[in-house]
């Protein structure tokens, strides 16, 4: 009788012995499946990402001439010629002006207009987002040039029109006191329009209901923006603040084509710093050096963001 119970219990003990082994296979095929996902993209990360700016560091470590000759490792030298260089800061100072200005006029602009072109029509506002959008997509290089023909003082057509109205003419690239707020004009024009994208895209994740909960409790416009709108936007806001943060400490193609970092330092940024360390000095190591220092700001700037942002709007 023993002998037949322990027959018929023993494919029982079996298949419960064979399901860790089978839960154990299951998982092994999903780590698997994820880490195959994943490799191309970290592969790309590694490759365009952290590998130069492993490279960036280790040549600025190095007397690194761009046009041929030996390098020569000189450790931290260069990092403290930056340091003891007023122009550095100088650079530092008008690359921060520009990077805080140019963040918070994108955000609160793109904003405006997100809301703006929310309450219209369903018609006007598919043919609003396009046209908003539409600098986004234009080269920068040609925005550029077109606005420093706006610009221009003789016969640019910003003066040409004030002149009905008795203003100007103004010297709008040439004057130390106007030309960041021309240059820092000149890149919102261009990137409002995706800012107003993202922040439509996060305003349409809102649920209606909610709006319909409050408006029948009685809140106003400012109310239900403040108290529901701003919060639930936190994860758009926390991105565009972190990017545009970033597309500002990187600007590079204005001050360089508009106004050659002039007049005198008046627009001069760190990108144009690196630039011409390297393509027109051509000493990559103190270039690299200096792309170190703009990555070190930017990546500190925008760990503090990320952490405000985080507790600030938390509810």
């Amino acid at each position: 009788m023993s002998e037949l119970v322990n027959a018929e219990s023993t494919p029982t003990q079996a298949k419960v012995a064979s399901k860790p082994r089978r839960t154990a296979t299951i998982r092994s095929s999903r780590l698997l499946f994820i880490w195959a996902s994943l490799a191309p993209i970290l592969l790309y990360f590694f490759i365009f990402s952290l590998l130069p700016i492993l490279a960036a560091f280790y040549i600025s470590l190095q007397t690194w001439p761009l046009m041929g000759g030996a390098t020569k490792f000189v450790g931290f030298k260069h990092y403290v010629g930056i340091l003891q260089d007023p122009r550095f800061y100088a650079s530092l100072w008008n690359t921060a002006y520009f990077a805080i200005a140019y963040m918070v006029t994108v955000i609160v602009l793109g904003l405006g207009m997100a809301l703006l072109v929310g309450s219209l029509g369903t018609r006007l506002r598919m043919l609003a987002r396009p046209i908003y959008f539409a600098p986004q997509v234009t080269s920068v290089v040609a925005v550029a040039l077109m606005f420093t023909w706006l610009y221009e003082p003789r016969t640019g057509v910003l003066n040409y029109l004030l002149s009905f109205v008795g203003i100007g003419p103004f010297l709008w690239l040439r004057s130390q006191e106007m030309v960041m707020p021309v240059l820092i004009a000149t890149a919102v024009w261009r990137s409002v329009g995706y800012s107003m994208v993202i922040f439509t895209a996060g305003l349409l994740s809102i649920p209606r209901e909610l709006y319909n909960a409050v408006a029948v409790d009685g809140a106003g416009r400012w109310t239900t923006f403040r108290h529901l709108t701003l919060p639930l936007l936190k994860p758009t806001l926390l991105f565009m603040f972190v990017t545009a943060t970033i597309g500002g400490f990187q600007v590079f193609v204005e001050p360089w084509l508009m106004s050659g970092g002039g007049p005198g330092t008046a627009s001069r940024v760190l990108m144009l710093d690196i630039y011409d360390e390297g393509f027109r000095f051509f000493e990559m190591g103190s270039a690299s050096a200096l792309a170190v220092c703009l990555f070190l700001v930017i990546a500190v700037i925008a760990y503090i963001q990320m952490r405000y942002l985080r507790e600030s709007f938390e509810f």
